[in-house]
């Protein structure tokens, strides 16, 4: 007897199915399909900043998400199978080749205790992040980012996680208001190390 091959007849999806897709994904937005949409805003900040530093550089838009969210539907049928196609991986392949995006506009800064402080962007915002005070010890200077051109804006907290200032300028803020909000400091949190000198004081370890 001679073998029975199997043949495997591939289904090809009407067309109708994929625009039918392609109108109800869209009428629910590129939000929808990503696993957190506030990193996808955060992408698109992140490009816009550095396409304002580099001319010509790609940029996510709600416009741009929609064409790849669009594209996405061709050949799928379900809401399950648009999202296992990963838009947020698709839009971010767009505008981190060669690494620029990471270079430009880190996600996370390291502090020189160890802490990765996260870097937020938000449009029509300067970035920033937040941290302890404490956590700048041993730093002259705060953190710049895309290339060293862009300081960021330093929220400085307190034990209790308030900021009791708000600065691109952590030379200045050493140098001219530090020692009163030390003492300040020094009155409220009496367990924690307020130091004289906080450019070379040695700062906290991260917490676990």
């Amino acid at each position: 007897m001679g073998l029975l091959l199997e043949r495997t007849v591939s289904k090809q999806l009407p067309p109708a199915a994929s625009e039918l897709l392609r109108a109800q994904a869209q009428a629910a937005g590129p939000e929808r399909f990503v696993g957190d949409a506030e990193a996808l805003r955060g992408l698109m900040a992140r490009s816009a900043f550095v396409a304002a530093h580099v001319p010509g550089a790609p940029v996510i838009t709600e416009a741009v998400a929609r064409e790849v969210l669009a594209e996405l539907c061709e050949g799928r049928s379900s809401f399950a199978k648009l999202r296992a196609a990963d838009l947020f991986g698709q839009l971010l392949g767009r505008v981190a080749g060669g690494g620029g995006l990471e270079r430009l506009a880190p996600t996370h800064v390291q502090l020189p205790g160890g802490r990765r402080a996260a870097v937020h962007y938000e449009p029509d915002k300067p970035p920033w992040l937040a941290s302890r005070l404490q956590d700048f010890f041993g730093m002259s200077r705060g953190p710049h980012i895309a290339g060293g051109k862009v300081p960021l804006v330093l929220h400085l907290l307190a034990p209790n996680g308030r900021a009791e200032q708000v600065t691109t300028d952590l030379a200045g803020f050493w140098d001219r208001h530090y020692p009163e909000v030390r003492k300040a400091l020094m009155r409220r949190y009496p367990r924690h190390s307020w130091p004289e000198d906080p450019r070379t004081a040695a700062p906290p370890t991260p917490r676990r």
